[in-house]
């Protein structure tokens, strides 16, 4: 590579950074704008129109986009996720420019491919907390009824307390109590948001006592014995088989490492490889075995500890 090419390199990148600049100036006035609007927009409607929509709206959040935030606790704006598409498409030119098209293919395929794990990861670490904070808020509102407190205030101070990741459901909870309005479809909601059987049962128990009148003390009770027999199974399990997901985890990077390693320390290798036709094809096969390798070993250790 001579003094041109890397000349032309920052030309481009150049004209790249300048047009993500213009974008980004655009996008900041477009969102202003429509800031503005949606502002006079709520001013302008009536509050028996606001009255109407909130009592359907029987959901901790409406769109999908919002519900795959809440899942993994993530509070991105529309704009900031298009501020990091264009990003990864600024990068995939550039890459693409410097290196070729299937470089810059490999950039955007490695940018889902990172957030999808990084979504899973969060997702997961909150499914967990709320098993493990289901409990002790079933716990206090058994012990909010037995001191006298009314159910309703009794769910409300117990979510109040709380883990932070409880905070949707407190705050649409306590909305929907001091309305005087049906709050068990809220916990039908979380509930499904994050896959919690028991929730569910808290909901319909909540829903029977408040028809019926019977009592909702003893089904608590039996859901907060079963949530801690479930979490420590889950403790001695995750302990038991810790040797074997390591070694799993092993296997699936050992060959990635190793190779990578045998490529940049082989200058000849690594030319043979890179540069011929025969050596792009026998590392595309490489990539393609260590890939779905890979996901065979994911697959193996998935779900172990989870729930």
């Amino acid at each position: 590579m001579d003094a041109e090419f890397f000349l032309s390199a920052a030309k481009n990148v150049a004209i790249l950074s300048i047009f993500f600049l213009v974008g980004q100036w655009w996008l900041l006035r477009f969102r202003s704008r429509q800031i503005s609007k949606r502002h006079v927009d709520a001013r302008l409607k009536s509050s028996i129109a606001d009255a109407q929509v909130e009592e359907k709206d029987v959901k901790l959040v409406g769109s999908r986009f919002e519900r795959l935030q809440l899942k993994a606790g993530l509070e991105l704006e529309k704009s900031s996720l298009f501020l990091m598409m264009l990003s990864v498409i600024a990068a995939a030119l550039l890459i693409g420019f410097l290196f070729g098209v299937l470089a810059a293919i490999f950039v955007p395929v490695v940018a889902i491919i990172f957030a999808a794990a990084y979504w899973s990861f969060r997702y997961q670490r909150r499914r967990r907390a709320v098993f493990e904070g289901l409990p002790d808020v079933i716990d206090d509102v058994v012990r909010g009824v037995d001191a006298g407190r009314s159910l309703e205030q009794a769910l409300v101070d117990s979510f109040n307390d709380a883990a932070p990741v409880f905070s949707p459901l407190s705050f649409r909870l306590r909305s929907a109590v001091e309305a005087g309005r049906d709050y068990t479809d809220l916990m039908d909601d979380f509930a499904r948001l994050y896959s919690v059987p028991p929730l569910v049962f808290v909901a319909v128990a909540l829903r029977t006592s408040s028809r019926f009148g019977s009592s909702v003390r003893p089904v608590l009770k039996k859901v907060s014995q079963a949530l801690r027999s479930q979490q420590e199974m889950r403790r001695e399990f995750i302990a038991a088989t810790a040797e074997i997901r390591f070694t799993a985890v092993a296997f699936a990077v050992l060959p990635v490492g190793i190779g990578v390693g045998l490529v940049s320390m082989n200058e000849s290798f690594r030319h043979v490889l890179l540069d011929t036709d025969t050596g792009n094809k026998l590392l595309g096969v490489s990539i393609g075995f260590v890939v779905v390798g890979v996901l065979i070993i994911s697959r193996m250790v998935q779900g172990v500890g989870r729930g």
